[in-house]
């Protein structure tokens, strides 16, 4: 006792000299606190009650709601006032305020704190009384939200001004109810011109007005701060971002501004993350646009150049920055008659952070399948055969490539340099193990004498224990140290044998030592083996003119250069086939490989293919119809891309660091960013984060704080639950562990078909799980029930660690939305984290690990653009030929030339990959021009003699094969 008065004393005196201005830190406040706290719990029966009481007052510490001495009156007003049996009333009033994340600054309507309300209301009537103030909690007012703004620091006084007295008219309006008489859409329309004040305060009333009427049904109007970011999207004539917290309506702000643009006479693209979510906000918003008379379509659901014709000539058109670009490039490049009068004027990015942070530099491409790479396919199936006898294996902290097993003592005579030993065979190596009694005398002989099937008998009798200690015995024989593992039950690494040498002279070898005689050489990296496999399928391959060699593949000339340029590539490809996971990185659908976004929005990529034979090796690891490699012939990046227009403006619930916004500024320089406030008090209470050392103490762990937060308690009822996982394997796992203890409905969602989104929106009950992927981490709305909210609203778990900070915010903001309550926390585990994290030893230190790889991802991205650049320039280039091709010819002369230009400059962009990479701007511009000259004149020269030849030009090939119909044009499409 008389610790706890010493400390709590101590504690006073501390706060009271902070107060007066004196440099002692909070830590002492801090450290007297836990001192109590942690004292109390020892002094007390410690009963689950107490020690969840105390768990409780902690946490509000944690989260700066309350400072320590302020938790220590609020711990005693709880206790002398509120005690009862089991703690029940005061876990009760800990929950709401946990819940609605009170703060010592609150106060009731009547201006009456917590610690006040405490200690003068009867426990039940305090209950009722802070539930209901806390339900009722009003919105910010018009001055609250501009004094906000104003204290971030982000938009000029004059453009703050304007917009106040803009909303604030509009709001009265709403008020008085004389803004239904606000209906002139023709006013409107004239008056969109103007930026005066007045000319804005009707057009956003009329704007209102028709969301009242078409959406809302007459049930709520536009909210505050959806007007005030309609007005500084409205004021700015160089593109606006804004950061809107999740569930603020950005869907509304970019249907009225989208509204506004249209009246000056614009067309309007607005870019979304993904398929969904356009479509979802085009059908929602339809009522409101053709109110106005104006129309509205999506890019993302067209086949046909037709449709995407009728398409473009809408007004808005809402779709993914992948569809859009492909219909650009099917315009400049296909000539493909699409979007032939819509110029570039206004566009639109809702998630801006995901489309220009989280995805990087990204290309869209619309590919052509040529007849002459599948000479390509037999070089891949050679690769794969040789790389498929590879693996990868971990021993925890570290992944090794492990080799094909081999006998012991030829894997170590393949392993070493024996010039300067006495070995000159691998029955040398075997010699040594008798000498050693590794094995018994005569081994050697019998070895070399016997068959295949005698080798293999004898092998067996050599035991593991025996092969570790030969090893120790070789480090007396060789100039290597040697490294040994065996493998456990679960199939990872068992380190047995370390090297001895600590010095970078002597090499250290490690090997994986097996059953019956056998090992594999273990390397760190399989970039050792790159190289010598690449050389060894070269030396297979004979190029034609060429006489027949039957133990090598004869491939055209003309492919040579680029064979030679890719091999190396193509080898580090069928490595990461081997590595790339079904159900994390992509899944099959209708024997088609369709990679999967797994780390940022969960998409499944249904028209998306991966290059330089990665594709392909996938399609051999499961042994279906093998695709062809595409050349890539023209692409377009999303930052080019999103640079035709006149201003960008943007909307997202995360805009990042400030680093992230200055980086967004270096490539669009007249773009401004601005954070908004929320209408509402966030009410987003974020549980401490737990990392759990094996996968299965991950997956227990979800489950206890799953089933804790769904079921009844002594102070609340159940909730409802989403669990968020990094794949689709680990949210089937998940799911499979939860599904029979679940009381409610348990959904999974892992795919964005019309049945798993029919799921998704339907409304949570109390005992309600979601397990999903990231699909559930952007844009999507997950609907909870009133007994939710009442209950604590939706507790979301994120089950890793996401790459960034603003996945992770998208991920949390499926919860405490508009004003309700929730709770949100991380459950990752050690065994899932990529190398870096490893060293982690809890969720902060992960954290801080993860925010300074994403720092460093900006500055990969800036090379990145540079190297895009580059193509894009090199790609202008073509255009232009490509142009002038289109001008001068026609019929079947156009499409041949036109095909044959095609494959020459998608295997010369190939050719030129590494010389892209190194960003030889000038040395590469002066060959293209070259080439494309010399393409020419042989290509045009052909069209008018037609003669018997031996070929191994490629363009002689092409033409050949184009003009006699073995080879049709490709409709180019998207990979």
């Amino acid at each position: 006792m008389f610790s706890l008065t010493f400390l709590e004393n101590l504690l006073k005196v501390i706060t009271s000299e902070n107060k007066a201005g004196k440099t002692i830190t909070s830590t002492a406040e801090k450290w007297c606190m836990e001192s109590i706290l942690a004292s109390s719990k020892q002094m007390t029966a410690s009963t689950k009650q107490t020690t969840e009481v105390f768990q409780m007052i902690s946490n509000l510490g944690e989260k700066n709601l309350w400072s320590p001495l302020e938790l220590l009156n609020l711990l005693g007003a709880l206790i002398n006032h509120h005690h009862n049996k089991g703690c029940i009333s005061i876990m009760k009033i800990l929950h709401l305020m946990q819940t609605y994340r009170v703060s010592s600054k609150w106060t009731d309507k009547k201006m009456q704190s917590v610690i006040s309300l405490l200690e003068t209301c009867e426990t039940e009537d305090m209950i009722q009384h802070l539930e209901k103030s806390l339900e009722d909690e009003e919105i910010k007012t018009i001055d609250t939200l501009f004094d906000e703004i104003r204290e971030m620091k982000d938009i000029g006084e004059e453009t703050l001004s304007k917009s106040y007295e803009i909303v604030s008219h509009v709001t009265d309006l709403i008020k008085t109810g004389e803004i239904k008489t606000h209906s002139n859409i023709k006013k409107a329309k004239d008056l969109s011109q103007s930026m005066e004040t007045a000319n804005l305060q009707e057009v956003l009333a009329v704007l209102c007005n028709a969301v009242n009427l078409k959406i809302a049904e007459g049930k709520w109007w536009p909210r505050i701060n959806q007007m005030i970011s309609w007005c500084l999207l409205a004021l700015s004539d160089n593109g606006k971002l804004l950061e809107m917290g999740t569930g603020e309506g950005k869907s509304c702000v970019i249907a009225m501004f989208a509204a506004l643009r249209v009246f000056r006479g614009e067309k309007v693209d607005v870019v979304s993350s993904s398929s969904v979510l356009c479509q979802r906000d085009a059908e929602e918003w339809e009522n409101f646009y053709s109110y106005f008379g104006i129309t509205v379509d999506t890019n993302t659901n067209k086949t046909d150049d037709k449709s995407r014709k009728e398409c473009y000539q809408k007004d808005i058109i809402y779709g993914t920055i992948e569809a859009f670009a492909a219909d650009h490039l099917r315009q400049i490049f296909e000539m493909k008659d699409v979007r032939p009068d819509r110029r570039y004027e206004c566009i639109i990015i809702d998630e801006v952070d995901s489309l220009l942070l989280d995805q990087g530099v990204q290309l869209t491409y619309l590919s052509s399948p040529m007849v002459s790479m599948e000479h390509l396919n037999t070089i891949l199936a050679m690769i794969w055969s040789h790389v498929q006898q590879y693996g990868f294996l971990s021993s925890g902290d570290q992944t090794f490539v492990q080799c094909p097993p081999a006998s012991f003592f030829k894997a170590i005579f393949d392993s070493i340099n024996t010039e300067e030993t006495e070995i000159d065979d691998p029955l040398d190596i075997l010699r040594i193990a008798e000498e050693t009694n590794t094995v018994p005398q005569g081994f050697t002989e019998d070895i070399h004498k016997g068959d295949k099937k005698d080798i293999i008998e004898k092998l067996k009798t050599v035991n593991q224990d025996a092969m570790i200690h030969f090893f120790e015995e070789m480090e007396d024989y060789v100039p290597y140290g040697f490294t040994v593992y065996t493998l456990n039950d679960e199939g990872l690494l068992n380190l047995r044998k370390l090297s001895p040498y600590n010095t970078n002279q002597i090499p250290d070898l490690k090997f994986l030592v097996l059953d019956g005689g056998l090992c594999c050489p273990l390397y760190n990296s399989e970039e050792i083996l790159i190289k010598p496999i690449a050389e060894l399928i070269s030396k297979k391959i004979q190029y034609t003119p060429c006489t027949d060699s039957n133990d090598k593949i004869s491939i055209p000339g003309f492919l040579r250069n680029l064979i030679e340029t890719k091999m190396s590539l193509w080898v580090e490809n069928a490595f990461l086939a081997i590595q790339l996971k079904e159900g994390r990185d992509y899944v099959l659908e209708n024997n088609n490989v369709c990679p999967v976004d797994f780390r940022s929005t969960g998409i499944i990529e249904l028209n998306k293919k991966w290059g330089d034979g990665l594709q392909q090796f996938v399609e051999i690891k499961h042994q279906i119809k093998l695709s062809t490699i595409s050349a890539v012939t023209n692409y377009v990046s999303n930052v080019s891309f999103f640079q035709k227009y006149q201003g960008i403006y943007g909307t997202t619930g995360t805009l990042g660091s400030e680093k992230d916004i200055l980086f967004l500024q270096d490539l669009y320089p007249s773009l401004s960013a601005c954070r908004m406030p929320t209408f509402n008090r966030k009410k987003l209470y974020e549980v401490q984060g737990t990392l759990k050392t094996t996968s299965k103490e991950w997956k227990s762990e979800i489950k206890e704080v799953v089933m804790a937060e769904i079921s009844t308690n002594s102070y609340r009822e159940g909730r409802a639950a989403l669990v968020i996982c990094e794949t689709i394997n680990k949210a089937k796992e998940i799911h499979k562990e939860l599904k029979n203890s679940i009381p409610g409905k348990i959904i999974l969602y892992c795919r964005s078909d019309t049945e798993s989104l029919s799921q998704i929106e339907k409304v949570l009950d109390p005992g309600d799980v979601i397990v999903a992927t990231n699909l559930a981490g952007r844009g999507t709305d997950i609907k909870v029930s009133k007994q939710v909210n009442k209950n604590g609203g939706l507790f979301v778990i994120l089950s890793f660690l996401s790459e960034n900070t603003r996945v992770e915010l998208q991920a949390f903001g499926r919860t405490a939305r508009k004003g309700k309550p929730g709770s949100a926390q991380i459950i990752m585990c050690t065994e899932h984290m990529q190398h870096d994290f490893k060293s982690a030893m809890s969720v902060e230190e992960a954290k801080s690990i993860r925010d300074r790889l994403a720092a460093e991802k900006i500055n990969y991205m800036m090379n990145d653009i540079s190297e895009m650049d580059l193509r894009e320039d090199l790609f202008s280039e073509y255009c232009e030929t490509l142009h002038d091709i289109y001008k001068k010819t026609d019929g079947d002369d156009r499409k041949v030339i036109v095909a044959i230009m095609n494959e020459f400059w998608g295997i010369w962009l190939q050719i030129k990959s590494e010389d892209i990479e190194q960003q030889k701007k000038s040395e590469l511009q002066k060959s293209l021009r070259e080439d494309l000259s010399a393409a020419r004149q042989q290509t045009s020269s052909k069209l008018h003699r037609v003669q018997a030849f031996i070929t191994t030009s490629i363009l002689e090939i092409c033409f050949w094969m184009i003009k006699i119909g073995t080879m049709v044009p490709g409709y180019l499409k998207k990979p």
